[in-house]
């Protein structure tokens, strides 16, 4: 039987339904031919160490008139970062990223600091 003979019988209305019984068929022996993969084993939880005295920052908390709560952290005594919580709205943070006690400002234009927001926290 040539190939040609063999597309013929699947010509009209019943190569549809043949093709619609061999799809699954092979799919499913394909899928069973795919060797069995070894899972590795799932790692034990591990336990965070917990920080030295002098990693902990020290957080001065203050509120000012208008509502708005200020935190202060500091590393050895030096300010890294400023978290502002408005009466209304969202926190933003202001951050030292030089190390030098004072927030960058963009030299493009200095009278803007730059606020951190978060936007998505999670434990």
């Amino acid at each position: 039987m040539s190939a040609r003979a063999a597309f013929a019988i699947l010509e009209g209305p019943r190569e549809d339904l043949t093709m619609a019984i061999l799809l699954p068929l092979l799919l499913a022996l394909s899928a069973q031919a795919e060797p069995a993969r070894d899972e590795a084993p799932i790692p034990e939880k591990v336990q965070a160490a917990a920080p030295a005295d002098d990693e902990v920052p020290e957080v001065a908390i203050r509120v000012e008139p208008n509502g708005d709560r200020v935190e202060e952290y500091r590393q050895n005594g030096v300010l890294y970062m400023v978290k502002v919580t408005p009466e209304r709205g969202p926190p933003y943070y202001l951050m030292d990223t030089d190390g030098n006690g004072r927030f960058n400002r963009d030299e493009r234009d200095p009278r803007i600091q730059p606020v951190h927001w978060v936007i998505y926290e999670w434990d």
